[in-house]
């Protein structure tokens, strides 16, 4: 298996819509403005990638534009780590325009990058598990990093605290 290299304090991490495009509805604006200064406060810079914020309809029918932003993401090589939004039931449309192009198959295997999401986003762990690269399923960004209370989740919290004070996801995001 393919190791990623484990994110560090000023890494850039890619936000991506692989889903539910709710990311991108005025009823979630607060919520990337909340996850966004969560990410920060961790030493990450979220980087909220060309389609990530087109809304639902948008996002629904255009699973070749969640796709091109997934393979944006790992063809950038300032891009440390991707993060998926939000889960969803959609995700297999885009595996064609994925599993079909070299240059992303290519950039999996030579730039491999962390990749953390859950739910829908299993479709992507198993590509990637078929590409040979190793995958955290985990946390989201708006139900977990956004979560609409004073604190994030507890296990959030402490997944990301465990990164703040080592530098490193050790503790909670393990190999």
């Amino acid at each position: 298996m393919i190791k990623p290299a484990m994110l560090k304090k000023g890494d850039k991490i890619a936000i991506v819509s692989l889903s539910s495009g709710m990311l991108g509805e005025t009823f979630c604006a607060h919520e990337v403005r909340l996850g966004t200064m969560r990410m920060r406060e961790f030493g990450l810079e979220p980087v909220f990638m060309e389609n990530s914020l087109k809304g639902m309809n948008y996002i629904r029918n255009h699973p070749e534009k969640r796709a091109a932003d997934l393979k944006a993401a790992f063809l950038d090589s300032s891009i440390s780590g991707i993060i998926c939004a939000i889960g969803g039931d959609d995700t297999y449309r885009t595996i064609p325009y994925l599993m079909e192009d070299e240059e992303f198959i290519s950039a999996v295997k030579n730039d491999p990058k962390f990749f953390l999401g859950f739910s829908d986003t299993t479709v992507n762990h198993l590509m990637f598990h078929k590409l040979g690269l190793r995958t955290f399923y985990g946390q989201a960004f708006i139900c977990d990093l956004a979560e609409l209370a004073d604190d994030m989740l507890p296990y959030t919290k402490n997944a990301f605290s465990a990164f703040r004070q080592k530098d490193r996801f050790k503790r909670c995001l393990v190999y």
